[in-house]
């Protein structure tokens, strides 16, 4: 088997490392370019193909080293992400409405959730209360398999943040394959961790700079709500809430701040979909002067921390999962404002001092 995973990984992180600059060349060529608007964070135009790249990283140890594609729900899975990948692809390059998109996902969400054993899907927290009817179930865990998706597309806004955050998820998910001893999965998500790992590396250099785009972290997302059922389903029955509160810290930054500039808008009577500057990885870029790699290593050993943190939560007698997830949730939102504060502040200061130059 350790042969096996070596290939897995030597494969994964060589399609990554020695395709994207030939992809690159071909992306700048024919015009497929991230376009710059008052969001980006970029200032010249860079290829967003690197979805492309990171499926073929994923997708071709999967073929070659492991049985997946010999069980029976193999094609039903590759068909649900190869509708990701597909809404991903026209979005980069043809934006499309929010309707149109959420529809990419609800569908691979339905088919990723059916694939899994109904007995196992209960909803956190609620069996012990009261027992829903099984649709319930169901449409408790699509809603968050498309919330899981939509979180790293959203976080993808600086170099290295969303493919470091998938590394950090997908590592956590081998370890556990590894441990039970679930090769196929393992192959499955180590191929992600060294696929993205290439990615990182051209991500944040100026050289053969690629984005993954919305094809990307579609994937990445999916492909990671993939695994935290999976980890789910193989937990046993008295620790499906424990379960739930590892998959919550697997992708705890992409979520809560999802969950907090959807709050703030509606808030403020905006729709939670406008697109503004507002996210944790925006934050982070102005208060640490527009760099790219200190913001993303920020948010990378946070949400490290809170991994760490919650798995040593997990380990103790009965802790309160559920009011330690809202606690959490509570102190990112309030730690995520004070920053926010300070950055405006920042910029104000900084606005009056450019006013002041400019009278001169």
């Amino acid at each position: 088997m350790e042969i096996v995973l070596y290939k897995s990984i030597t494969t994964a992180l060589a399609i990554s490392v020695v395709f994207t600059p030939v992809l690159v060349k071909i992306s700048r060529r024919k015009g497929y370019v991230a376009s710059v608007n008052h969001r980006s964070s970029h200032a010249l135009s860079v290829p967003n193909t690197g979805g492309i790249i990171l499926c073929f990283a994923v997708l071709t140890p999967l073929i070659l080293f492991s049985d997946y594609p010999q069980q029976a729900d193999f094609s039903v899975l590759i068909t649900a992400f190869a509708v990701l990948l597909i809404t991903g692809i026209i979005d980069d390059f043809n934006p499309i409405p929010v309707t149109f998109k959420f529809l990419g996902q609800f569908i691979p969400a339905i088919v990723i959730v059916t694939s899994i054993d109904q007995q196992e899907l209960v909803i956190p927290f609620i069996k012990e209360l009261v027992e829903l009817p099984f649709i319930f179930n169901y449409l408790f865990w699509i809603v968050f398999v498309v919330m899981s998706i939509n979180a790293f597309n959203l976080i993808d806004g600086i170099d290295g943040l969303a493919l470091g955050l998938g590394m950090v998820s997908g590592m956590f998910y081998s370890i556990y394959f590894f441990i039970i001893a679930e090769y196929n999965l393992l192959i499955f998500s180590i191929s992600l961790v060294f696929g993205l790992l290439g990615l990182f590396f051209y991500n944040i250099t100026d050289k053969f700079k690629i984005f993954i785009g919305d094809t990307g972290s579609l994937l990445i997302g999916g492909l990671l709500v993939f695994f935290a059922l999976k980890y789910i389903d193989f937990s046993g029955a008295d620790t499906k809430n424990q379960s739930f509160f590892m998959v919550l810290a697997s992708i705890f930054i992409p979520l809560a701040d999802m969950l907090r500039i959807a709050l703030v808008r509606i808030a403020h009577g905006q729709s939670p979909f406008k697109a503004d500057r507002q996210h944790i990885h925006h934050i982070m870029l102005d208060l640490l002067g527009k760099k790219h790699l200190a913001a993303t290593s920020v948010l990378l050993l946070v949400q490290i921390m809170v991994l760490y943190l919650f798995h040593q939560i997990s380990l103790l007698d009965r802790p309160p999962y559920f009011y330690i997830i809202i606690t959490s949730f509570l102190v990112y939102f309030m730690a995520v404002h004070v920053l926010k504060y300070y950055r405006d502040k920042q910029l104000s200061k900084d606005k009056c001092q450019s006013n002041r130059y400019a009278n001169f």
